[in-house]
């Protein structure tokens, strides 16, 4: 065991630490965002805060079509295909390029019943959200574009990158924030407009440069014909459907029964579950690093390497994921302290902390192991095994919850019998497709 983390802890943090600091580093600025926002005013920082969940949320259903490209543009360098790699490169820039654009005008041309109808705008919050839309409509574009490119810097093991232009522009954001919103230095106080012209000179000056650090790999794609824009957009529905199913419809049903529990139940439960979203970043970020060096090993078909990497990510997540609980565990009720002063919130959530972190034990192994999974081409496996246990554990939670009137520990033990049952469905099953690749290549 060992040998193996020698051997593969290293190309492990070499992609997945850089992300790692980015990322929380990222999520610092944004606070400090969304802060100046809401010293606007309350429909500002309602407005500008719905329709950005709601661009964050498209983006990221659709962006699966850059993890397709990191997975089948990383297997093409496992096998030594320059040409497979450009290939996908240029299939994937043409389909972020359609659909981009395609939402834009949608959203620019429909901003005002969009808003209505999903959010019940009306007033000043339909006035703030229509313009920081249709400023914002090149958002899903650009952000397609970033993915992409990101993820080339991935397979070129070059994340390095990603943290200091994302730095770097990240911290540029906040100073044109401070500007345009408020009006400093002489620039006019454009309030909610300049909260969204900045992020989309921001967004543009990432792609800027990704597209200047990437500038040979750019130019070798576009000079090939695209032949594999429809095998990438089918190949991505599966990761779609997945995001679309663990984002959205599994935490819609999840929170509805919170809910009904009470305000404070659900409060408590979304206030844990931010310090939960910063102790599962490893699990993430180490997954999108399994997501190249799997697909790679899966080309170059080295069988020892697709057990070896996700056994590695799996333990150093799960040690990352225990040093953040026991972190915030023992500072939950300052740290509670400093996102809300309502103490009966405070106390509740710090009194459900243990609870809800156990609960989610093993959510980075069900990380780990859906990215290994991806990586060997059974995403549309990931996507129905977690359907058909989600569904089990909705209705599970049902039951503990309401019939049995456990409340929130019905809710807990739900959860971890839900990450539990995936996780190990996951890992055997993955098992078995990696036995199966090294059979092939033996009788190949």
């Amino acid at each position: 065991m060992t040998n193996t983390f020698q051997l593969h802890i290293k190309p492990l943090n070499q992609l997945a630490v850089p992300l790692i600091a980015n990322l929380i580093f990222g999520l610092s600025i944004e606070l400090i965002n969304q802060a100046m926002v809401g010293h606007l005013s309350v429909s500002a920082y309602a407005s500008v805060g719905a329709v950005g969940n709601f661009l964050y949320t498209i983006a990221g259903i659709v962006g699966a079509i850059a993890i397709t490209f990191n997975i089948y543009g990383s297997k093409a360098m496992g096998e030594h295909r320059q040409d497979k790699y450009l290939n996908c490169l240029s299939s994937s820039l043409i389909l972020d390029l359609l659909l981009g654009l395609s939402f834009g005008v949608l959203c620019f041309l429909c901003k005002d019943p969009l808003l209505r109808t999903i959010y019940g705008f009306s007033g000043s919050a339909l006035r703030n959200g229509t313009t920081y839309l249709s400023l914002m409509s090149g958002y899903l574009f650009l952000q397609l574009v970033i993915f992409t490119l990101t993820n080339c810097l991935k397979i070129k093991k070059r994340t390095q990158w990603i943290l200091i232009v994302s730095t770097t522009t990240t911290l540029l954001h906040t100073g044109l924030n401070y500007m345009l919103i408020f009006g400093k230095f002489g620039f006019p106080r454009l309030g909610v407009s300049g909260a969204a012209l900045s992020s989309t000179v921001t967004l543009c000056l990432d792609v800027l440069i990704y597209a200047f650090i990437l500038r040979k790999d750019i130019q070798l794609a576009l000079a090939m014909h695209p032949n594999k824009v429809l095998f990438i957009a089918g190949k991505s529905l599966p990761l779609m459907g997945q995001e679309l199913l663990q984002g959205s419809l599994f935490v819609i049903a999840l929170n509805a029964m919170l809910a009904h529990l009470s305000p404070l139940v659900l409060s408590g439960y979304l206030l844990v579950g931010q310090f939960l979203q910063i102790g599962l970043i490893p699990a993430f970020m180490y997954s999108s690093a399994l997501l190249t060096l799997v697909s790679e090993s899966h080309g170059s078909g080295h069988a020892t390497d697709l057990v070896d990497y996700p056994k590695v990510a799996a333990v150093l997540t799960m040690a990352l994921f225990a040093l953040a609980g026991f972190l915030f565990y023992e500072f939950r009720v300052p740290l509670a302290g400093l996102i809300t002063n309502n103490q009966n919130l405070v106390n509740y959530a710090s009194s459900i902390f243990l609870v809800l972190w156990l609960a989610n034990l093993f959510n980075p192994l069900f990380e780990i192991f859906k990215a290994a999974m991806q990586s060997v081409r059974r995403s549309t496996y990931v996507l129905i095994i977690t359907f058909i246990i989600h569904a089990a554990a909705l209705i599970l939670m049902l039951i503990l919850t309401f019939e049995f009137q456990l409340g929130i520990y019905g809710i807990a033990t739900s959860l971890m019998i839900d990450y539990l049952a995936i996780f190990v469905s996951l890992n055997v099953s993955y098992l078995k497709v990696v036995q199966h690749i090294e059979e092939v290549r033996m009788n190949g």
